[in-house]
C-alpha cells in the first residue's frame, strides 16, 4: 500500500500533524526518528540538517587562510550534512524514508517561509529522491489550520521562486563570510589582538548583516561620546484671564522662517535661541497686555494601533518588560508550537482577507479564558464586529507578505500555566488583537494662542473623553507632552489677560539615546530611514537589514562573540572595544560593508527573486562582481591607525 510522508521542521511541530493524521508518536518512535501508520509516515528535521560546504571542499589548499586565495567564488556550490552525530543520523532516517518504494507522495511541512523552504529543499536534494512533493503552507498550528493546509497543499514547484531566493541568500552570506572574514583576519588579526592585548591572533568575523548592525551600534556610541551639549533658552508667560479668571501658562512660539535656503542643513538647530535673545524678548514684552487670539477645540479620534509583526512585538516587550528580543522570539515560537498564536516570524502588521471568517471563532475561544472574558464580552456588546474584509486599516492583502500579523488562535490556556515572560508576551498579543474591535479613543484637544505685543504664546491641553480601545490595551510610550491642567477650553477669543510673570527657561540639547535591543530591531526593520533619495527609499521599503526571522539571532551573535554588550536589566546595547576597532578598520578599508542602504538593497534583491522580478542568475552575477571588486579594494588598502582608537 502506498503511503504519504510528512516532514516537519522540528519534532515539536510533528505532534500537530500527528494529531490531525491520527498518528501516535511513541517514545520509541521519537528515538528512531519517525512514526508510521498504515497510510502515513511522520518524520522531522532538527532545523538545518544540510549546509553549504567549507572552502576546503573545493580545494584542499583553502584549509589554510591566505590572502592570495581570495576571492573564493565556487562555480557550483557543494552541500554537506551538518557534522553532528544526531543530525547525520536523522538525515539518514529521512533519506531512507524519502526513497522507500511504498512512499508515493512527500509533504513538505517545514515552517512556511524562506528559511523553512530552504531546510526542506536541501534535505530533499541531498537525499537524491525524485518523488513528487506537495507544500503545506500554514499560518498557525491549530488542528483546523493543519487540516486545511494538508488539503490545500500545492505542488512544490509553486514555491520555486521562494526556494531560489533562499539559495541565493545562503550563497550570499557564505561569500561575504568566507571571503571578508578571511581577508580581514589574515591582514589585521594579529594587529587587532596586539591592540586589544590578547594572547592569540584575533579572528575578525565579517557578515553581510552582522557587520552593518555593528556599525550602527558603534556610530551611535561615537555620536553620544562626541556630543557637546549646547544650552538653549525659551520664554514662558503666566497669564490670568480678566473675564473668566483662568490662570494658565503659555510657551513662546518662535516665528517660522518664510524662506529657507535648500543648501542649509535640515537638522540645523535654528529653533534654539540664546540667553540674550530670550532676555531681549522678555524685556520687549514687559508691561504689555495679553489678548487671547485663538481658542481651537477639536475632537480627536485615535484608532487602535496596527497588529504586531515580530519586530513590533519584540520592541514593545522590550519597552514594557525588558525582555530581550531573542527571548521574545523564543517565547513567540513556543506559543506558536503550542497552537496559541499565529506564525510569529512575519513582517506584516495587518490581516489577509482569507482569515477574516476565522475571527469569530478566535474571539469565542478567548471568551473561555477568564483573563480575557470581560474584554471579549465588551466586543459582543458593541454589536457587529468592527473588523471585516473592507476594514482597510487592519485588513489588506497587498500589505501581507508570507504571513499575516501575529494574532492569537482559538486555542488558549489559563495564564497561570505560563511563566511570567510567556504570560506577558501572550497577553500583549491577545490585547493588541482585541483592541482592533474596540471603538477609537476620543480626546478633546485644546490649543490656545495668546498674543503679547507681536509675539505668540501657545498653550495645549488634552482630555481623554472615551477610552475606547485603551480599555484593553495601552501602548508603551516614551513621548511626553507639555499639557496645561487649567480649563483653557473656557477661554474666549479676544479676552484680555494680565501677564503675571515671564520666565526664562534654560535647557540643554541632548545626545541621541543608546539603542536597546528592542529599538535596534526596529531600526534594522526600517532601514529606509537612512535613505535620502525618495525613489530608492520606495524601492527598498519592504526590506530592512536582515529579516524578521534572523534579526534577533544577529544581535545575539554580536553579543556572544564579544563585539557588543547588552545590559541584562535595561537591555541597552553598547559596543565593546573589539567591536569598535573592527568597525573603524572596515570604515577605512571597505566602508560600504557598513552601509545599511547597501545591506537592505541586497535583501531587496532576494525579495525581487521571490516575486519573479529578477532571475537568480542576475542576482548572483551582481553578487560575484561586488565580492570580487570589494576584496580587491581591501587588498589595495592599508590600515595601521590602531592607536587612534584608544
Amino acid at each position: 500500500m502506498s503511503k504519504q510522508l510528512y516532514i516537519t521542521e522540528k519534532p515539536s511541530v510533528a505532534a500537530s500533524f500527528a494529531n490531525v493524521l491520527d498518528v501516535r508518536i511513541s517514545p520509541a518512535d521519537r528515538a528512531r526518528g519517525y512514526a508510521e501508520t498504515e497510510n502515513s509516515i511522520i518524520t522531522w528535521c532538527f532545523g538545518h540538517l544540510v549546509t553549504l560546504a567549507y572552502p576546503d571542499a573545493y580545494n584542499p589548499e583553502y584549509k589554510s587562510w591566505r590572502v592570495e586565495h581570495l576571492p573564493i567564488i565556487p562555480k557550483e556550490y557543494k552541500y554537506i550534512v551538518v557534522d553532528n552525530k544526531g543530525t547525520a543520523k536523522q538525515f539518514d532516517v529521512i533519506k531512507t524514508l524519502m526513497c522507500r518504494d511504498d512512499v508515493d507522495v512527500i509533504y513538505s511541512c517545514t515552517d512556511s517561509g524562506r528559511e523553512g523552504e530552504y531546510i526542506f529543499r536541501l534535505v530533499y536534494h541531498q537525499s537524491g529522491s525524485d518523488k513528487p512533493v506537495r507544500r503545506v503552507w500554514i499560518s498557525s498550528q491549530t488542528e483546523d489550520a493543519v487540516k486545511k493546509g494538508i488539503e490545500e497543499a500545492k505542488s512544490l514547484q509553486e514555491y520555486d521562486s521562494l526556494s531560489k531566493a533562499a539559495y541565493c541568500r545562503a550563497k550570499e552570506d557564505w561569500l561575504f563570510g568566507m571571503n571578508f572574514s578571511r581577508i580581514y583576519t589574515c591582514r589585521y588579526g594579529k594587529k587587532l589582538s596586539d591592540f586589544l592585548k590578547e594572547d592569540k591572533s584575533s579572528v575578525i568575523p565579517v557578515g553581510r548583516v552582522m557587520t552593518c548592525v555593528l556599525g550602527l551600534i558603534v556610530d551611535r556610541e561615537l555620536e553620544i561620546r562626541n556630543f557637546v551639549p549646547k544650552p538653549y533658552y525659551g520664554v514662558t508667560a503666566n497669564f490670568l484671564s480678566k473675564d473668566s479668571g483662568i490662570a494658565y501658562k503659555g510657551k513662546w512660539q518662535q516665528k517660522k522662517k518664510k524662506e529657507k535656503n535648500p543648501a542649509e542643513d535640515p537638522d540645523e538647530e535654528d529653533k534654539y535661541i540664546t540667553k540674550e535673545e530670550a532676555e531681549e524678548i522678555i524685556k520687549k514684552l514687559e508691561g504689555h497686555e495679553a489678548v487671547v487670539k485663538k481658542v481651537e477645540v477639536k475632537l480627536k479620534k485615535e484608532p487602535a494601533p496596527l497588529l504586531f509583526n515580530l519586530a513590533e512585538l519584540q520592541s514593545e516587550a522590550n519597552k514594557k518588560f525588558k525582555i530581550s528580543v531573542n527571548k521574545t522570539l523564543e517565547i513567540a515560537q513556543n506559543l506558536y508550537e503550542k497552537k496559541m498564536i499565529s506564525y510569529p516570524r512575519t513582517d506584516s502588521r495587518v490581516l489577509s482577507t482569507d482569515v477574516i471568517p476565522e475571527l469569530p471563532k478566535v474571539l469565542n475561544g478567548l471568551y473561555k479564558n477568564a483573563d480575557f472574558k470581560e474584554a471579549v464580552a465588551r466586543i459582543k456588546d458593541f454589536g457587529a464586529l468592527a473588523v471585516d474584509k473592507s476594514t482597510k486599516r487592519y485588513v489588506d492583502d497587498s500589505k501581507v507578505t508570507d504571513h499575516y500579523a501575529i494574532i492569537p488562535t482559538y486555542v488558549t490556556t489559563d495564564l497561570s500555566r505560563l511563566d511570567e515572560d510567556a504570560r506577558n508576551i501572550y497577553s500583549l498579543i491577545v490585547k493588541r488583537f482585541l483592541a482592533i474591535f474596540y471603538p477609537p479613543a476620543e480626546y478633546n484637544t485644546v490649543k490656545v494662542e495668546t498674543a503679547v505685543g507681536s509675539e505668540i504664546f501657545v498653550t495645549n491641553s488634552k482630555t481623554l473623553n472615551e477610552q475606547g480601545w485603551k480599555e484593553v490595551y495601552e501602548i508603551a510610550s516614551s513621548k511626553t507632552e507639555e499639557l496645561s491642567e487649567s480649563p483653557i477650553q473656557k477661554l474666549i477669543k479676544k479676552e484680555k489677560c494680565e501677564v503675571t510673570a515671564f520666565d526664562l527657561e534654560e535647557k540643554e540639547t541632548r545626545p541621541p539615546s543608546r539603542f536597546t535591543d528592542g529599538s535596534l530591531i526596529i531600526t534594522m526593520e526600517k532601514a529606509g530611514k537612512y535613505i535620502e533619495n525618495e525613489e530608492l527609499r520606495e524601492q527598498i521599503k519592504t526590506c530592512g537589514i536582515g529579516t524578521s526571522a534572523t534579526r534577533a539571532g544577529i544581535i545575539k551573535k554580536l553579543a556572544d562573540i564579544g563585539h557588543i554588550k547588552i545590559n541584562s536589566k535595561t537591555q541597552i546595547v553598547t559596543p565593546e572595544p573589539k567591536g569598535e576597532a573592527i568597525v573603524e578598520l572596515i570604515r577605512h578599508t571597505a566602508k560600504e560593508l557598513l552601509n545599511p542602504i547597501l545591506t537592505a538593497s541586497w535583501e531587496k534583491g532576494l525579495f525581487m527573486i521571490e516575486n519573479h522580478e529578477i532571475t537568480e542568475e542576475v542576482f548572483e552575477e551582481k553578487l560575484t562582481r561586488y565580492i570580487t571588486k570589494t576584496i580587491e579594494k581591501v587588498k589595495r588598502t592599508a590600515y595601521g591607525q590602531w592607536e587612534s582608537l584608544r
